[in-house]
């Protein structure tokens, strides 16, 4: 063979093996996608004990968008890894969440953590995951009291307190209430002790004067006696952060003395879960709820934002949610598209490189994945908690329905003056 016939037959071979590699890359490539490691989620709900209402909406639209993310190729930056759901139930004790996050990570070996994980749970999760340094999102707690820690709830100073202040203020200036005196009314628990410090400082701020401090006993079976005192007060505002078992027991009080003097604007269970009506009844909800009531919300069924529609419409139909959408869902919903973001930002499950993608988070106002209503987007502080921390304003409607009245941009209707 002459050296000219060695060279043409070595450039074949050439040609010929590069070519069957290029046929072979798709192959190789689905391969490679097929064995992408999963990326594994621990997920801490109060499945069970008196948080259980948060977990049991919101953990089925949790899930049902994280199948969703995985049915569409899963994580991209990640060769198409998809998310492993790890479920615990904390039974709603702080002690078990923490047990249950040390678990998760180091028996389980997950990369990231989240849950509703609400004020109490917060504080007990921090030193855990502070010492095991991993990246947690918690869907409600209104602070975060560690470094691996951030939030999608409303923070305690410009979320609950300021968008309440703001909104009677509006109500002062631009509707025409006639409002001075202020009993500040709340569930006596980290969370709603915090709002009722930041919401005093901002309402004196504003000119309204504070006549009197009522704090729920959360281990209360009746708060006759809390809506006694706020009788004696006089107020003509009733505001404060309530959690669900609260407000229904504060509204049964209220209905059972015939109390309508006070305008009553809360936060965010007692005042605007969309079971109220079911557990106080069509008689009490129609009472207490449509008159002299205005309550803070993140999501609301007839709210004018095109995105939150379609999570909503979305969720009806395609979820299989045994309960009512409520803002629970959207909530975790919301942090299920987070937790999608911060992969593929991350491209790993080194936690270091998580933690620094969870601070680099952010869906625009308009995106269709921005479920709750920020007008500015989602995206953390320095604090780790949302830097657009405002709410919507809500009034009870005696058909059972909602309809938001502030701020104006997602407003259904006018607020109903005080009766």
């Amino acid at each position: 063979m002459s050296k000219r016939q060695s060279m043409t037959r070595r450039a074949a071979l050439k040609a010929l093996a590069g070519a069957s590699a290029i046929a072979l890359a798709p192959s190789f490539a689905r391969t490679a996608r097929a064995q992408a490691k999963p990326i594994r989620i621990g997920v801490i709900q109060p499945m069970s004990g008196p948080l259980a209402a948060y977990a049991q909406e919101g953990q089925p639209a949790f899930e049902y968008i994280i199948n969703k993310v995985n049915s569409e190729g899963g994580i991209k930056s990640m060769g198409g890894a998809k998310l492993e759901i790890l479920l615990a139930d904390d039974t709603s004790q702080p002690a078990r969440t923490a047990a249950e996050a040390r678990r998760l990570v180091t028996q389980e070996n997950v990369s990231l953590l989240t849950g509703s994980m609400l004020s109490s749970q917060m504080m007990a999760i921090s030193p855990v995951i502070d010492e095991l340094k991993m990246p947690t999102l918690s869907i409600w707690a209104g602070a975060s009291r560690s470094s691996q820690m951030y939030s999608l709830g409303f923070p305690y100073d410009r979320g609950y307190a300021e968008s309440m202040a703001s909104f009677v203020e509006w109500l002062v200036k631009q509707q025409g209430f006639k409002l001075n005196t202020v009993a500040s009314c709340y569930s006596n628990y980290e969370a709603g002790q915090q709002v009722h410090n930041f919401l005093q400082e901002r309402l004196k701020a504003r000119g309204f004067k504070v006549v009197g401090d009522i704090p729920l006993d959360m281990k209360a079976q009746d708060q006759t006696a809390a809506m006694v005192r706020i009788r004696s007060f006089k107020p003509d505002l009733v505001m404060g952060l309530v959690t669900p078992r609260d407000g229904i027991l504060l509204h049964q009080a209220r209905y059972n003395l015939n109390y309508h003097d006070s305008l009553f604007v809360g936060g965010t269970g007692g005042y605007t879960d969309l079971t109220l009506w079911k557990d106080l009844g069509p008689q009490i909800g129609t009472a207490v709820l449509t008159r002299n009531l205005f309550g803070m919300t993140g999501f609301s069924p007839g709210a004018r934002m095109e995105s939150m529609q379609n999570i909503l419409t979305e969720l009806k139909q395609k979820a299989n949610l045994k309960v009512q959408v409520g803002q629970a869902a959207i909530q975790a919903a919301q942090a299920a598209r987070v937790i999608q973001q911060v992969f593929e930002l991350a491209g790993s499950t080194n936690p270091t490189a998580v933690l620094q993608a969870m601070a680099k988070v952010e869906i625009p106002f308009g995106d269709p994945n921005l479920y709750i209503a920020r007008p500015k987007g989602l995206k953390f502080g320095e604090d780790r908690m949302l830097t657009d921390g405002s709410a919507m304003m809500i009034q009870w409607n005696p058909d059972q329905t909602q309809s938001v009245v502030h701020p104006e941009r997602f407003a259904q209707a006018k607020p109903r003056p005080k009766a």
